[in-house]
């Protein structure tokens, strides 16, 4: 079914019923007897899936493909229109047995099989507190009636190799020292023969010739980010763990090369749809966004009139990917976790050392509670343990990297002569620029509060770790209306440049560095070739094809044959597989136009056929935003799971009104506001209440915390000492985000861990990273 279909039903239905019914969500197993009005005396029967989504709206899926999305009249009980904005009307004249459903061209008998699935589905604003069930087998029930056991591994689930679907690293080879593949599980553990999701992996082999059998599985942040994505640059950074055992990385369920549960598709239909003058989708969505603004409720969320249009962005991706198939309550930490030890099962991996970096903290504080036995070892780089209320403590993200940085100048003798009573300063300087920005000399910019914290925030992922030390020097100079180290460090003009490479004197270094010179000569070249071999697979040149024969429509045409190419893949019910993209083809182009295309899919293996969806994925997501660096509509699933469910946005807001530096937790307090707002209308349950209890553990596991990271902040991350008996913490100054990609002294106390947990790390190689505070008198050399 074309896109705008489908986002014409799904707008009209949100429009029209708003958020205050609870509806029930029925499949129901059937076979369809269809009677043609067009060639009398031709009857078709073929097994069918009819699913009544929500109130008003029924679907019904068949067998070879065909499908109907009915979207009910409302005052017309009986009458729907359907995609084609045809009516339909229904008679109940097969009683129990099924129902009919007359098409102008049509007649559908539907006779039930079985009354399958019938499940009470909130879709209120204010989500409902009724916990999930997230196990396989029958849930072990606890004195509250909540399950408390997780989905059992399996050895049932089996990988399939395929190429990478990036380029690896030059000095890689696909499919022998990097290998990819994928391992196929359920959508839903307790529905074994439903849905599946496949896992796209990675091992980047060991170096050993007898390597260890415990490998390092990497579990990445997000949630909904991807590993897969980078893996042409993360080989130096798990070099040293390499050299005794394999390194598995993957992207986790939803994300990006793991099933893409992404927005981008329905925010760019919309935005391409809205700004198409041709096109009458410009005063539906506007209609759209206001019906939605009115169907909010005061009394159920704040002033949210000027959130009225993401929110409805948001509410749309939700229902729609529902429409598609895909149950957002299954994207959680607890799937997640046992899809991480079906993953080490089924590549022959009794016991695995974990290494979770940001949300990965959290993923592998929950495989710590329901796999200890599967478990040697634990690094949590950057941790977000399950106890803190995330969205109330986030004000605070900013202020908390700005004290840790007053106390490291305060500790340096030199820095605090130079800056004495810094954070009084910083304080008062704060109020200042609240009310009144400081004048950029020669520019009509100037500095202010938001400005200010834009900089900090900047610390955080400053990789070479300069910028830090200019802090003290800006606040000093801000104070007297200068803003020349504070325009400089902005825009990097003042950081000094590498320095020329001398010389070698004499032949043995001449020869060294000549040696270094083609490294990198080799380097880049093996590079460009890598890139180039992935640009020129069957899979990408017919993407490029696709976007190319687009240009070739009339004009008028092009918003929306792109807006249905952005939703090539998301049909529902079905498989992202080679029908799919003939089917959306065809839809898409006049038969001329088609054919080239069609034969060229024809020729393409199923690998190829699955890259032809990750290919689209990547174009889209260059396009806008929102799923650039997570997917966002898993993301949403796992927030509106484990994170805010359990804060409250009247903390937040009081967290917010006690900071010291509030000019630094604005931004934050945004966030979090519209955080709340959109799991209000994100379809999914909170997780249960257990998940979010301190994880209590003896495995040995050793904790990174960067002293200036703005994301998990150190007094978030060192509460998870609270349940681990055999914790280590470690504080890294002068870093943000992730010490693994930081430094290289991270990256060996981490491997050091790893080869003799019990043994406490040598961590001595901190010291040599301290911050180096620029003073006033070394400021210009």
């Amino acid at each position: 079914m074309k896109l705008q279909n489908l986002l014409l039903a799904v707008t009209t239905a949100i429009a029209s019923f708003g958020f205050s019914v609870a509806a029930k969500a029925e499949t129901i197993q059937a076979n369809c007897v269809i009677y043609s009005k067009v060639e009398i005396g031709k009857v078709d029967t073929v097994p069918c899936t009819f699913s009544q989504l929500r109130r008003g709206i029924v679907t019904i899926q068949l067998s070879n493909g065909k499908y109907y999305f009915l979207q009910s009249l409302g005052k017309r009980p009986g009458s729907y229109l359907d995609q084609k904005s045809r009516v339909v009307y229904r008679q109940d004249a097969l009683g129990s047995k099924g129902q009919i459903y007359q098409f102008p061209d049509e007649s559908i008998y539907v006779y039930w099989i079985t009354r399958a699935s019938t499940q009470s589905q909130s879709i209120r604003l204010t989500p409902s507190q009724t916990p999930s069930t997230q196990t396989a087998d029958p849930p072990i029930q606890s004195a509250s009636g909540f399950a408390e056991q997780p989905s059992p591994p399996s050895s049932l689930y089996r990988t399939t190799q395929i190429p990478c679907p990036v380029a690896v690293a030059p000095e890689e080879i696909d499919g022998k020292t990097t290998i990819c593949g994928i391992l196929t599980v359920p959508e839903n553990y307790s529905q074994p023969n439903g849905r599946k999701v496949e896992i796209t992996y990675t091992i980047f082999k060991s170096k050993s010739l007898s390597p260890q059998p415990d490998p390092l599985l990497v579990l990445h942040g997000g949630p909904g980010g991807s590993d897969i994505t980078a893996l042409g640059v993360f080989p130096q950074f798990y070099e040293p763990q390499r050299q005794i055992r394999d390194v598995i990385l993957f992207d986790q369920r939803g994300s990006r090369f793991s099933g893409d549960l992404a927005c981008s598709p329905t925010f760019i239909a919309l935005d391409t749809l809205a700004k198409n003058s041709n096109s009458e989708w410009r005063n539906k969505i506007a209609e759209f966004t206001k019906k939605f603004a009115a169907s909010l409720k005061k009394d159920e969320s704040d002033d949210v009139s000027d959130l009225a249009e993401m929110l409805s962005y948001y509410k749309v991706c939700s229902e729609l990917l529902q429409v598609h198939g895909f149950d957002l309550n299954q994207y959680n930490t607890v799937n997640n976790a046992t899809d991480a030890i079906n993953l080490a099962t089924a590549l022959g991996y009794e016991k695995v050392n974990l290494y979770g970096i940001s949300y990965g903290t959290y993923l592998a504080l929950r495989i710590m509670r329901d796999y200890p036995q599967r478990l040697r070892s634990v690094v949590l780089d950057s941790t977000i343990p399950p106890q803190v209320k995330k969205y109330e403590v986030a004000p605070r993200d900013l202020e908390v990297v700005m004290l840790n940085l007053i106390e490291d100048c305060q500790k340096d003798t030199a820095c605090n002569a130079a800056y004495p009573n810094l954070k009084a300063r910083t304080i008062a300087l704060l109020k200042t620029l609240a009310k009144k920005p400081i004048a950029i000399a020669g520019t009509d910019k100037a500095v202010s509060v938001a400005d200010f914290a834009s900089l900090i925030e900047s610390v955080n992922i400053d990789l070479d770790a300069r910028k830090a030390a200019y802090i003290p020097l800006i606040v000093s100079e801000l104070e007297r209306g200068i803003t020349t180290t504070y325009t400089g460090v902005v825009s990097g003009k003042i950081f000094p440049t590498p320095p020329t490479k001398p010389i070698p004197i004499g032949r043995s270094q001449e020869l060294l560095a000549k040696a270094d010179e083609l490294r990198e000569q080799a380097h880049k070249l093996l590079t460009e070739t890598a890139n180039l071999a992935q640009a020129n697979r069957p899979s990408q040149k017919w993407v490029q094809q696709v976007l190319t024969t687009i240009e070739t429509l009339p004009e008028k045409e092009r918003p929306d044959a792109r807006a249905n190419l952005y939703g090539v893949g998301f049909q529902t019910q079905k498989p992202r597989d080679r029908s799919v993209l003939i089917t959306s083809i065809t839809e898409i182009f006049p038969e001329n136009k088609r054919q080239p295309l069609i034969q060229a899919l024809q020729a393409m293996s199923n690998t190829e056929i699955r890259h032809v969806y990750e290919s689209i994925g990547t174009i889209f997501r260059s396009g806008i935003k929102i799923d650039d660096v997570v997917a966002e509509g898993v993301f949403r699933s796992f927030d509106c799971q484990d994170f805010v469910p359990p804060s409250n946005k009247d903390r937040t807001l009081a967290t917010f009104e006690a900071l010291e530096m509030p000019g630094l937790g604005l931004n934050r307090a945004i966030a979090s506001r519209q955080a709340y707002a959109i799991c209000q209308i994100w379809s999914v349950k909170p997780a249960l209440k257990r998940d979010r209890e301190i994880v209590k553990s003896s495995i040995p596991t050793l904790i990174f915390q960067d002293r200036y990271d703005t994301e998990t902040n150190t007094d978030v991350g060192k509460q998870v000492l609270a349940g681990l008996t055999n914790g280590t913490l470690i504080q890294f100054p002068n870093f943000g985000h992730g010490a693994l990609i930081f430094s290289q002294c991270a990256r060996d106390v981490g491997a050091a861990f790893v080869m003799n947990p019990t043994s406490s790390p040598n961590a001595a190689c901190r010291e040599a990273l301290k911050t180096k505070f620029v003073l006033p008198a070394t400021s210009s050399k």
